[in-house]
């Protein structure tokens, strides 16, 4: 303990500084656990889209970049394109004046077939 008042007295900022890399140490790595857990699921992978679902989500569901999403819902940009908030399938139909089965019906459609294409391709 008296360690740690040497230290406290006489290194303020370092002490500080340490304990902020240690908090966010244990953040970060807090996130990434939980994140490789969810993600390691086999339920969370080739999810059918639903109306919740962001094209971001989508993606790491399928293994595809944003990019690809995007493309299948003829969008350039789902933030940009909804404005403030998620870009959820749901407000994307809406902002496009589509209904939202159709969006639905063209990522279910597009997705497998994205992928077959992908894997078509030779590997670089």
């Amino acid at each position: 303990m008296n360690r740690l008042r040497y230290l406290w007295g006489h290194h303020k900022i370092a002490s500080l500084g340490f304990i902020l890399a240690v908090a966010l140490s244990l953040f970060f790595g807090a996130r990434f656990v939980s994140r490789a857990i969810y993600w390691s699921d086999p339920a969370h992978l080739h999810q059918s889209p639903e109306e919740w679902m962001t094209p971001g989500y989508i993606a790491r569901s399928w293994h595809l970049e944003i990019e690809e999403v995007d493309a299948i819902l003829g969008i350039k940009d789902g933030r940009a394109l909804v404005g403030a908030g998620r870009p959820t399938l749901e407000r994307i139909a809406k902002a496009k004046g589509e209904p939202l089965q159709d969006l639905i019906r063209k990522l279910s459609l597009g997705l497998p077939k994205t992928i077959a294409d992908k894997e078509a391709q030779p590997q670089q």
